[in-house]
């Protein structure tokens, strides 16, 4: 493949990413704000997942076409760029206060989902049994999130917070979403090729080109949504985006992958795993202290994805 067509084809899948992820997130949201949910649990669960949606269909893609490096390699790379990059730059934009309830419940999740992947990817492989294991861990956390939602729900209904929904803009919803999902698809293809593309130019593995070029792709859904929500002051949302997309990518991202296909970590070393679980930690003082993210705080966390880097290619 060319070097332009790679780039071409590495564009376009970014873009399709970028508005297939905009256009599903956009339409979730307003299906739940209609049903009275706090934009926190939004965060932590629909824009969530639909923010980590360009990183379902790439890993699921790649592993049914059988790279599996690029599936897990996406996997960290992106949960490094959230908790270090992204998390730190909108902590710059603007200082962000942390949920108690947060840090209480999903943190800890957060920290368990890390350890698990980094425990089942230690042997070189994460065969069906440990994709559906960490499938089922998801079950259980959004279990969690429905219970404090329908709480919630009854709550809003009190107070009357709750829209009455039109069929029409039900139906509208439900269309733009096909549409982004279907839009995902095509994206998350067109990157894997350009990706591969990119590796074979180079000589380097699957695995770094997972880390690097596709995360950073699949991770610009996540970008533009906690900056835009730091900036308008929605840090609930921002925070609970990132905490729940990390917990997201690491229990179905990787599960749903590794079900469809054993996915062999060869080109994957304990480095880059060990790195994610560092920073993950680093990230559990900055946000017990005072319940916000400052902006000094904010750069801490950019410093450690600088040194995950550094850590997990090798040095």
């Amino acid at each position: 493949m060319d070097a332009w067509l790679i780039g071409a084809t590495s564009l376009g899948g970014l873009v399709a990413l970028f508005f297939g992820a905009r256009w599903l997130v956009g339409a979730a949201s307003d299906i739940a704000r209609r049903l009275g949910v706090s934009p926190l649990l939004i965060g932590l669960t629909v824009v969530a997942v639909g923010t980590s949606l360009p990183e379902l269909f790439v890993a699921v893609s790649a592993s049914l076409g059988g790279h599996p490096g690029v599936s897990l390699g996406n996997v960290i790379g992106a949960n490094a760029l959230n908790i270090g990059l992204i998390l730190g730059i909108a902590a710059l934009v603007r200082p962000i206060e942390v949920s108690l309830r947060v840090l209480k419940w999903d943190l800890p999740v957060l920290f368990a989902a890390t350890a698990l992947l980094a425990s089942f990817a230690a042997d070189a492989e994460v065969g069906r049994a440990e994709g559906g294991l960490l499938l089922g861990a998801m079950v259980a956390y959004l279990a969690l999130n429905i219970t404090l939602g329908r709480r919630e729900r009854k709550a809003s209904a009190l107070s009357g917070a709750i829209e009455t929904p039109h069929a029409a803009s039900i139906l509208g919803d439900v269309a733009r979403g096909a549409a982004g999902a279907l839009t995902l698809a095509v994206g998350a293809r067109l990157l894997i090729d350009g990706a591969l593309g990119v590796a074979a130019l180079l000589g380097v593995s699957d695995g770094v080109v997972g880390m690097t070029l596709v995360a950073v792709g699949t991770t610009l859904p996540e970008l533009v949504t906690t900056l835009v929500a730091a900036a308008r002051r929605q840090g609930d949302l921002a925070f609970g985006n990132i905490i729940g997309s990390n917990i997201n990518n690491a229990l179905t991202v990787v599960g749903a992958a590794a079900t469809v296909a054993p996915l062999a970590a060869s080109d994957v070393s304990r480095a880059p795993m060990y790195a994610l679980l560092g920073l993950t930690l680093l990230a559990a003082p900055v946000m017990w202290r005072g319940f916000v993210i400052n902006r000094w705080e904010g750069g801490l966390l950019v410093c450690g994805y600088a040194a995950f880097l550094w850590v997990g290619l090798g040095g």
